[in-house]
């Protein structure tokens, strides 16, 4: 890594470069998804396009820039702070926030029919605030705007500055968790945090070379092809149908007569991803998988079921959702357990006790941090409660979110596959924990609207701020200018997806372009809980196996912990049953082989022998989506999906 302690500051030139590519990112990503319906480069905690920009920023343009004037070339700290911000802003353009949120907020007055009667039964339920009510704003963000009339900004305004508002609180809270978090993950538990190990290698070096060590490296280029050719034959299949493509994706393989079934696709950056783990974490992250898919399995063969339904975007069976959701509850109560030291020392610091934390190297003082996590916490609260939402549901609903965002962050940190989700989502546990009698139809109508911020949890402000801080430990910069440049990035980034975003769904119109599955399920899940009421037997057995799952995950924490011979690592248990996973766990299981068998014959040199090798098959799979990505903006193309992450 370059030293930085000589120029510690976020520079200007850092920050705007920052801001740009954030801005670009989140008005790239939007027109790929939307228009060409191809693979999203913002989807998930591998933050794709922000690690192909890097790639390319570190390995293309800073050297030429080395070449010309070598002052111009940026500094190792300011390509991290110009990483970090993009990753950051990755979390916000397409699954994470905004396409969902538009989609979210204009569905139940485009799609409101006689037969489904969301007329009377939906729409007076969602607050004019939060939600543009004119038809017509609808029926032109569906249709496309008749000849010389512009965007409706008017109507927007209000819901834009409602939202962006609630959303910047959320992100903050998140950003000032990490930040009272990265000492007791980054310097005492020493996570691994596998997605910062391609960057911080690109880094390595960087500053005393032309070409930073790893670009010359053969094992990198030949790791690099490999999948760069696999999705270079894909693109070119999808042009010419005589092109032949080797394929990634088999049948399913099932199970327990045929009512589980096995998904067996390979992805070279999770492969890649996967080297990096400690062998007993990925044996366990595949492992618990598998044995999630046999205790569902299990469950279909004898005929057992939970009462109601299983909620879309959870776990493979109503008992595995609430399982999962036990395991990251017991996972954020280990986590706050043992940080106790450190957070009593927080405490001390904000009250100007002595034995107070010190916080000289974070982004922001720990004052500063825990008040800024009080009030946005507050300001969210209320909001929720003016939405609609009642004072005991806005508790659970908060609560829930809190531990799924965490918990989830913590195995990113720790088990970073880059694609993954929870196996909950909090308005499903809220329902199911209080019954919709105590929640009512406008508290129903309020968290099925967060929908568009907290549902395929396939990428987070909170998993990215994570591995921002461990990049930003590594590089030594420490300036409270880094955490300005995330709320930065932040701004920038909802500003950027929230204009192109409208200008895309006017100018074309919404039907023309990918429709997403997310504003569909939020208001399935709404008409259901409000023509099907939730009670106590519906809620009892969902909060045993919840109880279950935690009582487990503690054993498996208590097990890990106390016995150096125990095989299975905890974290693989609270992500092990999502959807995610069911397509990431051989690639897993690929990568675990592998580096046991480099282990096996060479030992720990081997293993960094074949870093670079790992390095190149994250680098290729991605380079490979993004080289199609800019032929078909070229060309116009429309639906040439080549992989990047999870189908």
């Amino acid at each position: 890594m370059p030293d930085a302690t000589a120029h510690p500051q976020v520079t200007w030139r850092a920050l705007l470069l920052g801001a740009l590519l954030s801005l670009f990112l989140n008005i790239a990503c939007p027109y790929s998804v939307l228009m060409l319906q191809n693979a999203g480069l913002t989807s998930d905690y591998i933050t794709a396009g922000a690690m192909m920009l890097f790639f390319l920023l570190v390995g293309l343009f800073n050297p030429l820039l080395k070449i010309c004037h070598r002052p111009l070339a940026l500094r190792g700290s300011e390509l991290i702070v110009v990483y970090v911000m993009m990753i950051v802003a990755s979390a916000i353009p397409t699954w994470g926030l905004v396409t969902n949120l538009f989609h979210i907020l204009t569905r139940p007055f485009y799609y409101a029919t006689p037969e489904n009667r969301w007329a009377t039964l939906i729409q007076p339920l969602l607050p004019s605030w939060l939600v543009p009510q004119e038809p017509e704003v609808a029926r032109y963000f569906y249709e496309g705007l008749p000849l010389g009339q512009g965007i409706p900004w008017r109507a927007w305004l209000v819901p834009l500055c409602s939202w962006g508002s609630a959303m910047l609180a959320v992100y903050l809270q998140m950003i000032a968790t990490m930040v009272l978090l990265r000492r007791p993950w980054v310097e005492q538990e020493r996570l691994i945090f596998p997605l910062t190990q391609l960057p911080l290698e690109m880094l390595r070096g960087a500053e005393d070379h032309l070409f930073p060590p790893l670009f010359r490296s053969p094992l990198l280029w030949l790791g690099f092809a490999l999948p760069f050719f696999l999705q270079l034959l894909r693109g070119l299949h999808h042009y010419f149908f005589f092109i032949p493509q080797i394929q990634t994706y088999f049948d399913p393989l099932p199970l327990f007569r045929n009512t589980v079934q096995l998904q067996i696709f390979v992805n070279f950056a999770i492969i890649g991803l996967s080297y990096f783990l400690q062998l007993h974490v990925a044996f366990s992250v595949w492992f618990f998988h598998l044995l999630s898919r046999t205790e569902t399995g299990i469950f279909n063969v004898v005929g057992y079921q939970v009462k109601g339904i299983n909620e879309v975007l959870t776990g493979s069976s109503t008992a595995l959702s609430f399982q999962g959701m036990g395991a990251m509850i017991a996972l954020v109560a280990a986590i706050l357990w043992n940080a106790r030291h450190h957070l009593a020392g927080v405490l001390r610091a904000v009250f100007g006790l002595a034995g107070a934390a010190d916080d000289r190297d974070e982004i922001l003082s720990y004052r500063a941090a825990v008040w800024l996590w009080l009030g946005c916490g507050v300001f969210f609260f209320v909001w929720l409660l003016a939405a609609g939402l009642p004072l005991v549901a806005t508790l659970v609903f908060m609560a829930s979110a809190q531990v799924i965002f965490l918990a989830v962050a913590r195995v990113i940190a720790q088990g970073g596959i880059g694609f993954t989700a929870s196996t909950m989502l909090p308005q499903p546990f809220t329902v199911y924990a209080l019954g919709t009698a105590a929640i009512g139809g406008k508290g129903l109508a309020s968290i099925s609207l967060s929908y568009s911020w907290a549902a395929e949890m396939r990428t987070s402000v909170m998993a990215s701020a994570a591995n921002g801080l461990k990049l930003a430990h590594v590089g030594r910069v420490h300036s409270r200018r880094l955490f300005w440049a995330m709320v930065l990035a932040l701004v920038v980034g909802m500003v950027g997806a929230g204009w192109i975003t409208l200008y895309l769904n006017y100018t074309y119109g919404g039907i023309n372009m990918k429709q997403f599955g997310v504003p569909t399920i939020a208001y399935s899940f709404l008409q259901n809980k409000l023509l099907n009421p939730i009670g106590a037997d519906h809620i009892h057995p969902r909060m045993w196996f919840t109880v279950l799952g935690a009582a487990v995950m503690g054993l498996l924490i208590y097990l890990q912990h106390h016995y150096l011979w125990w095989p299975l690592h905890y974290i693989g248990l609270p992500i092990s049953d999502s959807w995610v996973m069911g397509w990431a766990w051989f690639s897993v299981f690929l990568g675990w082989l592998l580096k046991a068998i480099i282990f096996k014959f060479s030992g720990t040199r081997g293993y960094h022998v074949f870093k670079p090798l790992f390095l190149g098959f994250i680098a290729g799979q991605l380079m490979g989506g993004a080289l199609w990505m800019i032929v078909d903006f070229a060309l116009g193309e429309v639906g040439n999906f080549v992989y990047i992450g999870v189908p």
